[in-house]
């Protein structure tokens, strides 16, 4: 099994432009060290996950949502549900509305959405993307050049919203937040998910986002040193000692920032 999940993440990191050096480690299964452009600049390990519990089986209202939404995303099954338990807990709290940040074709906006709805929430959700793939891509940035992810609409992300009759949401086409966010009308947010893939554009969402957090809002970063998405783990790196803040890495591939 260990041989073959090496095979697979070998030709993966190849696909995205990395040169994988591999190394074994006899206490930790293998780590790979990256190079790109000469420059070596991340380590990462692959562990096999030995951990079999799944939650997610026993939940039904959760796992008719995902067989919904998963042609609608690129967001697996395991933070699929990380996002579904976090809007759960968020529920807990007084006040806020919701926002994401990067939705694609909002399938994951559809598991924020159910979510909240399941929990009693009828807060808004704020569904925002160009529509027309990744913006502000930098040299922060690993593989994204910028245009990338462009396979999508806003009509698609409605598409799948309606089917799951879903009411609370709203969708802003555009820059977030420079071209979008005078139709935010909420001035107090519980949660925050930024899937933005790029540096600049989760620095923009992030510090627009956190003064209007409520105390125990969450914020979630997708692709935290996810391969190709330097700028998200460099953004995430930069903020999370802050001390208004508990950050949380989740091994599925998550940060999560609560506010204290």
């Amino acid at each position: 099994m260990k041989a073959l999940l090496e095979i697979l993440a070998n030709f993966f990191l190849q696909f995205l432009g990395f040169k994988v050096i591999m190394d074994k480690v006899p206490s930790a299964g293998y780590f790979f060290l990256l190079e790109k452009k000469k420059k070596k600049f991340v380590y990462s390990e692959l562990i096999p996950p030995y951990q079999m519990y799944a939650p997610w089986l026993k939940d039904k209202d959760f796992l008719k949502t995902y067989d919904a939404i998963k042609n609608y995303t690129l967001v697996d099954k395991y933070r699929c549900y990380d996002l579904w338990s976090i809007v759960g807990q968020v529920s807990k709290l007084e006040k806020g509305a919701m926002i994401e940040v990067g939705s694609w074709r909002g399938g994951s906006a559809g598991i924020i959405a159910k979510s909240a709805e399941t929990n009693g929430l009828n807060d808004t959700l704020y569904v925002c993307d160009t529509f027309e793939g990744i913006v502000k891509a930098s040299e922060n940035d690993g593989i994204y050049k910028g245009g990338e992810l462009s396979d999508t609409s806003a009509e698609t992300a409605n598409e799948i919203l309606t089917k799951l009759n879903l009411s609370h949401y709203k969708i802003l086409v555009g820059i977030f937040p420079e071209d979008t966010v005078d139709q935010v009308s909420e001035t107090t947010f519980r949660f925050c998910h930024i899937d933005v893939d790029v540096y600049q554009s989760a620095k923009d969402t992030f510090e627009w986002v956190w003064p209007l957090m409520v105390s125990g809002g969450i914020v979630v970063f997708d692709d935290y040193i996810s391969p190709g998405c330097d700028g998200i783990a460099k953004f995430v790196e930069e903020e999370k000692a802050k001390s208004d803040r508990i950050f949380i890495h989740s091994l599925n591939g998550h940060a999560i920032m609560i506010k204290k």
